[in-house]
């Protein structure tokens, strides 16, 4: 929407949010979190979005999010502060301020927030939720059901400390309006910061309507700790999980399995029990991901069998009506179709024909301690288990490898290839 600026505020020093990484940087269900509210910001305001950052993470968040609309608080002073940061940025008619540290916003909401504040005449709208565990947020004072008032919980008295409705901080106003008395927000005398809410008193004694609409109180949850962290992406995990569901997707123990935010899965594919599925993972109807199997940037082609216990790493493709067994290990690899690496195996920076079966032990020996180099195994070929392909090396259709051996040189079509010590049996000569 052309007449919308969205804000996103993003300058907090996540003090409790004990991790190697700022809490807006830090990865929730493979995207960092920061990341989820600006999504949801462009399929408002498009590239009219600017984010308010500290100093210390500017860099990062630019580059994360890809952009160059970013304004730094240069001393935490407070929401209200934060916004003022943005003045001479904002050209649009209308200001949506959002928080980098609630991924759980859905667009339906800010939609319908929007909605109401258009077609009001309100001046400005929030979103409000209703809980019976109202501790710790700001509580909402009402006057014929426009806001008159936003009592942080350190300023409510006893008796207000009773009400259930809650600020979730998204805000939605005029624009000339809410920069105009920005200036006439005082600083609370015990934080020593200016915040945004205390703008609905300001409005309500110059008449200025707000209204506001109710939402789910699950989705304004804000990240704070670590235990918030883990709260909101169990959330999103089971959100995932339940839309699959109802896609067709059968998930035999969900509550145990992990997908990233960009997981596809079609239709009658199975999911077993402790399953973990990374970035990039495409899987394919008809197909089953066994127990306990783990998925990282994997397209899976239709029909095909991955695990028990199997590992594929990035950049791997596997065919149609593939088996990839317990305990075997793929990275950087093209599966052709009706392929069998059955169990204890390695193949990495391989491409591997239609029709191929690999024995139990296989492993694809593709680093010579500087680079790596690339196995080609063509159609219809068998390698007996315990074999070693030092690549760079190309099997040619219709060969076979012996079992234990050791292939060093390209093996033509039609060839069996045999490379092992021979036999040899010597009497014991020990005392007894």
């Amino acid at each position: 929407m052309s007449d919308i600026t969205t804000v996103i505020l993003a300058a907090g020093n996540s003090t409790r949010f004990k991790a190697s990484k700022s809490k807006l940087v830090y990865p929730l269900c493979g995207l960092p979190i920061v990341s989820h509210i600006f999504n949801i910001a462009k399929k408002i305001s498009g590239k009219n979005i600017l984010v308010v950052s500290n100093e210390k993470n500017k860099e990062e968040l630019k580059l994360i999010l890809n952009t160059s609309k970013l304004v730094v608080q240069k001393k935490q002073k407070g929401t209200a502060d934060a916004i003022e940061q943005v003045k001479k940025y904002v050209k649009s008619k209308n200001i949506l301020i959002l928080f980098g540290d609630t991924p759980l916003v859905e667009v339906k909401d800010i939609r319908k927030l929007v909605s109401k504040f258009k077609k009001s005449k309100a001046k400005a709208s929030l979103i409000a939720f209703n809980t019976s565990e109202p501790h710790g947020y700001g509580r909402l004072l009402l006057n014929n059901n426009y806001v008159e008032e936003i009592i942080e919980q350190i300023n409510l008295k006893p008796e207000q400390k009773k009400i259930n409705l809650c600020n979730s901080g998204i805000l939605i106003a005029n624009t000339k309006l809410l920069f105009d008395n920005l200036k006439n927000i005082k600083e609370n005398k015990i934080k020593k910061e200016r915040y945004l809410p205390d703008i609905c008193k300001i409005f309500s004694k110059k008449n200025i309507p707000i209204n506001y609409i109710e939402c789910n109180k699950e989705t304004m949850l804000g990240i704070n700790t670590l235990d918030d962290f883990n709260v909101v992406q169990n959330i999103l995990q089971k959100k995932y999980v339940k839309n699959f569901i109802k896609n067709g997707v059968n998930f035999l123990k969900p509550n145990t399995c992990y997908l990233s935010y960009d997981t596809k899965i079609e239709p009658t594919v199975t999911i077993e029990s402790n399953v973990t599925i990374k970035e990039k993972t495409i899987i394919k109807k008809g197909s089953i991901i066994k127990s306990n199997s783990y998925l990282e940037e994997v397209t899976i082609d239709e029909n095909s069998h991955i695990g028990p216990s199997a590992r594929l790493r990035p950049k791997t493709k596997i065919g149609k009506k593939s088996k990839i067994g317990n305990f075997v290990e793929i990275k950087n690899s093209k599966i052709g179709n009706n392929v069998s690496i059955a169990h204890l195996s390695y193949v990495g920076d391989s491409e591997i024909g239609n029709n191929v079966n690999i024995g139990a032990g296989t492993i694809t020996c593709n680093y010579d301690g500087k680079k790596k180099h690339k196995t080609i195994i063509k159609d219809n070929v068998f390698i007996g288990s315990n074999t070693s392909l030092i690549a760079p090396v190309v099997i040619e259709s219709k060969s076979r490898i012996g079992a234990g051996s050791v292939i060093t040189k390209n093996i033509p079509k039609n060839s069996l290839a045999i490379e092992r010590s021979a036999l040899k049996i010597l009497r014991n000569k020990r005392s007894k």
